[in-house]
């Protein structure tokens, strides 16, 4: 069997007008909950009925410093930072971008952050975790129009 080289999944995080992508490192945990009920159908025996799930995800990066030239085109750890701070909600989209590809989009807020850098800030590295917004989440195929 010939081995195909499968890329790790993209995400993409839309704050505002302002899109970051190119992150380092991406996890995703999808829990589903279930209620426990008992009906008389069942004769006795519960069975867990699916509720709804809970999405999260991990988020790292690598940034440098924005030269004069990107200041008015390129985003960096400083506006993820922004909506941090401000418990905004951003839009998402994770997985491959690639036409006919399965991705996950939806709404999430950033839940914490951590930044390191160098003592002037020219590079550094960033990580966070985003939480879903209930009922936001869906599956579906990347369209590249």
């Amino acid at each position: 069997m010939v081995g195909t080289k499968i890329y790790g999944y993209q995400l993409t995080i839309k704050y505002g007008t302002k899109l970051i992508k190119g992150l380092k490192t991406v996890g995703l945990k999808i829990k589903p909950n279930f209620e426990e009920i008992l009906l008389k159908e069942q004769e006795g025996v519960a069975i867990d009925e699916f509720v709804d799930f809970d999405t999260e995800m991990s988020i790292a990066g690598d940034t440098w410093e924005k030269d004069v030239t990107e200041a008015t085109s390129h985003e960096d750890y400083e506006t993820l930072r922004e909506a941090s701070m401000l418990g905004a909600e951003v839009a998402f989209v994770y997985g491959r971008m690639t036409a006919g590809e399965k991705i996950i989009s939806g709404y999430a807020k950033l839940t914490d952050w951590s930044e390191d850098g160098g003592s002037e800030k020219k590079a550094g590295t960033w990580s966070g975790s985003l939480k879903a917004r209930k009922g936001s989440v869906t599956a579906s195929t990347y369209s590249a129009t």
